[in-house]
């Protein structure tokens, strides 16, 4: 997970208090008298097919299948429109609330920025949660070398490098700069993970963040680099250790005692909108005796060996399950928050350097620039296309090059028109800018 928290939200309606969820493995009688045997039951994704929330609701889905009363067919439906809004909508609003229809969501349903939206026709705190799934939260790697530079002022700052200090990660070594007087030096403009690794490599910064495993075991390879500081999952009420970081310091451990009033609020808001990742639950007016039984499925299905294995085998090592109740306190606490909070977090931002609002493409592009970092291969014919537009295989300078196609960072245009990664094939002539490791822009022919 890598959330961004923007700051110009007026905050909504104050907190609404919800009855509690129960915990993994709580079923009792009443939730034993529910009997789905000859249904058929309807699992709503709010995007498309093979994505993560798409990948981890049906692998829930194939399990509560063995483990609801009287075994039920679960078929999938994929409502992607409007960015999974018209989904949860329907969810709210349509279905019945009988156990026949669940919903497998996403963060960015229960989004506070997305939540001021007219299009929402929902509250989420109102839904009955089932369980939720985390599967790793962000990871800040150090240069060895630098890791006695973050407490002594008298040695030259660690250089983190980001993309513009937005994203949660870049948040949590601000809160470390901002109340822990961290020794650190933020330099933004790099446009996202992959240029961030070779910029690590190469020694141009000493310290950044991502969730992916892939990146954090290259980088612990090379021997110079070690974690130094994580965002946490939530678990049973408490924040923990990544199951991959087991003895990497926890944000929320260092804050311990450090915070009061509106810093604190922001600083708990910011934590719990972070540990929030994939969640399933049923509709409000869902009955007691339904919710309890799907409950007691998720408890069991979550301890299933094959379950574990399959969600570490095709999502993370850190796939890890959490109960109905952490996801309730996650939601409740941070759909819609007080705009002091938002406040808060901008003009912290601004005091070390860094921009109130995330950056727009135009400005990143300028950055990348002054970074020296932005080449552009003009006419580069496309050798490989790889998973969907993902992956550009092209040649530069007389050097194989492989750039990484963001689906939200790069801007992709084939004969003028705007478009996404998925219509760029093999054979393509296109003038390709990138930073290393990712492309800022490709237009093709």
């Amino acid at each position: 997970m890598n959330r961004i928290l923007t700051f110009s939200y007026l905050s909504l309606a104050g907190g609404l208090a919800v009855a509690g969820a129960t915990l993994f493995g709580a079923a009792d009688a009443t939730a034993q008298e529910v009997n789905f045997k000859g249904k058929r039951i309807n699992a709503i994704i709010g995007s498309s097919a093979g994505g993560g929330t798409d990948g981890t609701t049906r692998l829930v889905g194939r399990h509560l299948e063995k483990y609801l009363p009287g075994k039920p067919r679960i078929v999938y439906r994929n409502m992607p429109a409007g960015h999974g809004v018209q989904a949860v909508n329907y969810f709210n609003n349509v279905v019945k609330k009988d156990g026949t229809a669940w919903l497998g969501g996403s963060s960015s349903y229960v989004d506070a920025n997305n939540l001021r939206k007219a299009v929402v026709k929902y509250d989420p705190r109102t839904f009955n949660y089932i369980g939720g799934i985390a599967r790793g939260g962000s990871v800040v790697t150090m240069r060895k070398t630098k890791i006695a530079n973050v407490s002594d002022k008298s040695k030259p700052p660690v250089i983190v490098g980001a993309v513009d200090g937005s994203r949660s990660w870049g948040q949590m070594m601000l809160w470390g700069k901002d109340k822990l007087d961290w020794n650190i030096k933020f330099v933004i403009g790099y446009p996202g993970a992959p240029s961030l690794t070779l910029a690590a490599r190469r020694g141009e910064v000493d310290a950044f963040g991502t969730s992916s495993l892939q990146m954090h075991d290259a980088l612990k390879k090379t021997g110079d680099f070690l974690p130094f500081v994580q965002q946490g999952e939530a678990s049973i009420g408490k924040t923990v250790a990544r199951l991959s970081f087991p003895n990497t310091q926890i944000i929320a451990d260092l804050m311990k005692g450090k915070l009061s009033g509106v810093a604190r609020e922001t600083f708990t808001f910011w934590t719990k909108t972070n540990q929030i990742d994939k969640w399933y639950a049923l509709p409000p007016g869902t009955p007691a005796n339904v919710v309890k039984t799907y409950r007691a499925a998720y408890a069991k299905a979550v301890k299933d060996p094959k379950f574990i294995k399959f969600g570490r085998f095709q999502f993370s090592r850190d796939f890890s399950p959490q109960t109905a109740d952490d996801v309730l306190d996650l939601i409740s606490s941070t759909s819609y928050p007080k705009a002091e909070i938002f406040t808060y977090m901008h003009d912290m931002a601004v005091r070390h350097g860094l921009p109130g609002e995330p950056l727009s493409d135009a400005e990143m592009a300028k950055l990348a620039k002054e970074l020296g970092g932005l080449e552009t291969a003009k006419g580069a014919n496309l050798k490989q296309v790889k998973r969907g537009g993902r992956f550009l295989y092209f040649k530069y300078k007389g050097k194989d090059q492989k750039i990484k196609v963001s689906g939200s960072r790069t801007k992709v245009y084939v004969g003028g028109k705007k478009t996404k990664r998925d219509k760029l094939k093999p054979g393509m002539a296109c003038d390709i800018s990138f930073m290393p490791g990712e492309a800022t822009e490709v237009s093709c022919k």
